[in-house]
């Protein structure tokens, strides 16, 4: 990295950002610039304060064929990832991760085969406190590639089936978090969100997704798409794993900048444990915007969710209509962000610039390396935002992308004031039913539907706010997520409402483990 430039190929560098370098300028800017990358050289002299995490007892079994795995929901089983003595509220849980999620020396690919080879060797902030409280690793998780997709079906290791038909996918990014759960062998698991990667595969595999308050849990030791929207929350089967989950996770880690400003753990296990016989004294909002064409929301889905909350009446909250227009006019704001942001993401080695935390070097030399040798292997949800996002920066230097976050205290503001007087919005997480598995679509079909499902999520990516998927609804056998939402850091009252309805309703279409396989 600190090689000197030739003077050709500083002044080839010097035209890409469209000034010259004539001779003899070009002589004293070559004598320049060897002195500053022989200076930057001398980094690797300095102690890394973060030293690599100790894995000698770990050991990975690198999945071979599908026989144990009708889901294709699991990428690598593993062994040995604990903590010798460790215990606490997780001892005897068996964890599975979105293999976006880093654990000292185990391969990572985020779904693709452009990081194939890329071994961590450091836990990230999640898996730490996993193991600290006594968790056990055993599965890195199956996943849309690099997480840019939704619909279940990009991953480089084939789609994610849904457990209540195997010819539809598992929803996405966190396909394989939310299929996994289908499995014995598996107890809780953690997927990742940017857009509603946590509570679309939840909605479609007909498990509890929780995306927590943006920052309320550290994103450290993860790969992202952009710090404004990157979340890390619990799936699972039962309201009490997901709340003694997050209960674990939650806190600041001391190296996220996302989590300036978050508060520590609440009491989660509690809120959860003590499910009251009513819902006396809720409020809750239907969210009018969330229901309709303008979301693209098919009609028996939002019929059953429309029942759904029929019940909610039946059963003591108060469950009045609300508007919010400006959960129709996210779009612009989320596309210019995933683009912009995304493009200067991968350009940047998947670390960013400008943010105080602990970054990635491996990664970032990882990728240096990878992208150039296997560009032609990116997603093409991948290659579409690298180009548009690529274009606006070169357009616009930026100012797309600004004028996008100028805007979102706008959104936040507006569910803020929809809050002020109820204490939730409920609508369908999804807008539809599980994608048919369907190799003959066009790349535009593709990635239309793979964006198509966030028209109910992304929002509150955008705003941070916390939500939670819940399987109380069906159509012909399919699952039907209802999304929660509620205030910022308001998780408690969250889960005190999924523990009450998981007390007087239970999930459908059947039981905690699905259907037979």
């Amino acid at each position: 990295m600190s090689r000197k430039i030739p003077p050709s190929e500083l002044k080839a560098w010097a035209a890409l950002h469209g000034y010259d370098l004539p001779s003899p300028t070009l002589h004293e800017f070559t004598r320049l610039a060897d002195e500053v990358l022989q200076t930057v050289g001398e980094l690797d002299s300095i102690k890394d304060p973060w030293p690599a995490s100790n894995e000698k007892d770990r050991t990975v079994e690198l999945r071979d064929n599908c026989s144990d795995d009708p889901l294709n929901a699991v990428l690598r089983w593993c062994s040995g990832v604990s903590r010798k003595g460790a215990t606490g509220p997780l001892t005897g849980k068996r964890v599975g991760l979105k293999d976006t999620i880093s654990v000292a020396g185990l391969p990572l690919t985020g779904g693709t085969k452009l990081l194939e080879g890329f071994v961590p060797s450091r836990d990230s902030s999640v898996v730490d406190r996993i193991l600290d409280a006594g968790g056990e690793i055993v599965a890195l998780l199956n996943m849309d590639y690099l997480g840019f997709a939704a619909g279940g079906d990009s991953s480089s290791y084939g789609p994610t089936r849904c457990p209540y038909d195997i010819t539809r996918t598992a929803g996405g990014s966190s396909s394989g978090s939310a299929a996994a759960l289908h499995y014995p062998e598996i107890d809780v698991t953690l997927g990742c969100d940017q857009g509603g990667s946590i509570r679309i595969p939840a909605a479609w595999c007909g498990v509890i997704g929780l995306k927590p308050t943006h920052g309320l849990v550290p994103y450290t030791g993860i790969l992202g798409i952009d710090q404004l929207i990157d979340h890390v929350g619990p799936l699972g089967r039962t309201v009490f794993d997901i709340a003694q989950m997050l209960e674990v996770i939650a806190g600041a880690d001391g190296h996220d900048p996302r989590q300036v400003g978050a508060p520590g753990p609440g009491r989660y296990v509690e809120a959860a444990s003590i499910p009251k016989d009513s819902l006396e004294g809720a409020r809750i909002g239907v969210l009018a915007e969330g229901f309709g064409q303008g979301a693209g929301v098919d009609a028996t889905v939002a019929d059953r969710v429309r029942r759904v909350t029929g019940t909610l009446a039946q059963l003591g909250a108060h469950v009045v209509e609300v508007s919010v227009a400006e959960h129709l006019h996210a779009g612009p704001i989320a596309y210019a962000i995933y683009m912009e942001g995304m493009a200067a993401l991968m350009s940047a080695g998947g670390n960013g610039y400008q943010w105080r935390g602990r970054y990635w070097p491996e990664l970032a030399s990882f990728m240096a390396t990878a992208i150039p040798e296997r560009s032609e292997d990116l997603s093409d949800q991948l290659k579409l935002v690298l180009a548009c996002g690529s274009y606006l920066q070169s357009q616009t230097r930026g100012a797309a992308y600004a004028r996008a976050v100028n805007r979102q205290p706008v959104l936040t503001a507006a569910y803020d004031r929809a809050l002020s007087s109820v204490d939730y919005l409920v609508m369908p997480t999804c807008p539809s039913l599980p994608y048919p598995i369907d190799p003959t679509l066009s790349i535009y079909e593709r990635v239309k539907r793979g964006w198509g499902v966030l028209a109910n999520t992304g929002q509150f990516n955008l705003t941070g706010h916390p939500a939670i998927s819940l399987p109380l609804a069906e159509v012909d056998g399919l699952p039907v997520g209802v999304m929660f939402v509620s205030r910022m850091y308001a998780e408690e009252a969250l889960l005190d409402l999924a523990g009450t309805l998981e007390n007087l309703l239970g999930w459908v279409p059947s039981g905690p483990l699905g259907p037979q396989l």
